[in-house]
């Protein structure tokens, strides 16, 4: 699927008010609006608690904002969530409404506003970042038990999938994004996973969106091992450009290899730090990508590519959140003129 400088964002929106939200995204990204999360309205809205409905073991405290699991617990009860599974029974992994608000206004609102869309995108956790935020009493992340990492990666997989017959309603095509901000940590001395188990984890998910016919894609929203990532199953890399570019645009045998097999980069080039936004001019980040571009050559030429910001904006005020969203919006269509 070819892309031409689609705008679209990461995830997160700093506001607390579902349809103002999803207003503010379908008023600026016309052509391939998200479903808003988010968590400044509830902590249900945090990005491993959100997804994490039907684990076995699952202790959330919403007051004290903690959640953990019982690893006891949910191994004696993963015969049933197994049989959920093999049944298929995606209604039972649905995300409720008291877990993602912004997800069903996106789905109200879109659907009064006439014909269907080319594309709509949602967002899932990636297992490799929900396996090591997600510890159990001991404080032992999941990604380190075998059989329960196994079980959190069909659980992504089939909120994945529920989200995708939920869109396609309205859309001709769908796109998920995995969301995997530990892959920052990969090689580091803080933490040590299995990288092949990680990555085949990654591929299952990526497997499961593109079983329902959706494209999958994968963000990061730091600097990584970027070959490793480029030559998974995925069909798009989202990643900061404006913070990477320079690491990101060295590997550019790979990057060609990536896009050779159909695959498309979405470009964060607009930033979601307070500081970088305030100083930021859409010619001036208009000129810092083709400055960055010019590192692969005509590698750069044609690619099927999107725009976006370099993470979600959850974490910014209000203003500086739609500051961002606009210059995404804006950057998007110039790009289109040139």
């Amino acid at each position: 699927m070819k892309f031409n400088f689609e705008a679209t964002g990461v995830g997160s929106i700093s506001l607390a008010d579902p349809k103002r939200s999803c207003a503010i995204i379908l008023d600026r990204f016309k052509e391939l609006p998200f479903w808003p999360q988010l968590p400044k309205r509830s902590f249900l809205e945090n990005m491993y608690v959100q997804f994490s409905e039907g684990m076995p073991g699952i202790i959330l405290d919403e007051k004290a904002r903690t959640i953990r699991i019982d690893a006891q617990q949910a191994m004696d009860s993963l015969e049933g969530f197994y049989g959920r599974f093999l049944e298929d029974d995606l209604e039972s992994f649905r995300i409720s409404e008291k877990m993602s608000e912004g997800f069903y206004a996106f789905l109200e609102m879109a659907g009064s506003r006439g014909a269907k869309r080319r594309f709509l995108k949602g967002q899932v956790t990636g297992p490799a970042s929900f396996g090591l935020a997600l510890t159990d009493e001991k404080r032992v992340s999941v990604i380190y038990n075998a059989e329960l990492f196994g079980a959190l990666t069909k659980l992504i997989s089939m909120k994945a999938r529920w989200q995708i017959r939920k869109l396609r309603e309205m859309a001709e095509g769908t796109i998920i994004f995995i969301d995997e901000p530990y892959l920052v940590s990969i090689g580091s001395s803080y933490v040590n996973i299995n990288i092949d188990e990680t990555m085949a984890a990654i591929n299952e998910v990526a497997h499961s969106i593109k079983q329902e016919g959706a494209l999958a894609g994968l963000h990061c929203c730091g600097n990584t091992d970027w070959p490793m990532i480029l030559g998974s199953d995925i069909d798009i890399l989202s990643f900061d450009a404006y913070n990477f570019m320079t690491q990101f645009t060295l590997f550019r045998k790979e990057i060609r290899g990536f896009l050779g097999r159909g695959g498309a980069i979405a470009w964060g080039m607009v930033p979601t730090m307070a500081d970088d936004l305030k100083k930021s001019t859409v010619e001036g980040l208009l000129d810092r990508f083709k400055k960055g571009l010019e590192a692969l050559g005509g590698l750069g030429e044609g690619m099927s590519s999107l725009v976006t910001p370099s993470c979600g904006v959850g974490s910014l005020d209000e203003s500086d959140a739609e500051k961002a969203l606009d210059l995404t919006a804006q950057l998007s269509h110039l790009l289109k003129e040139k």
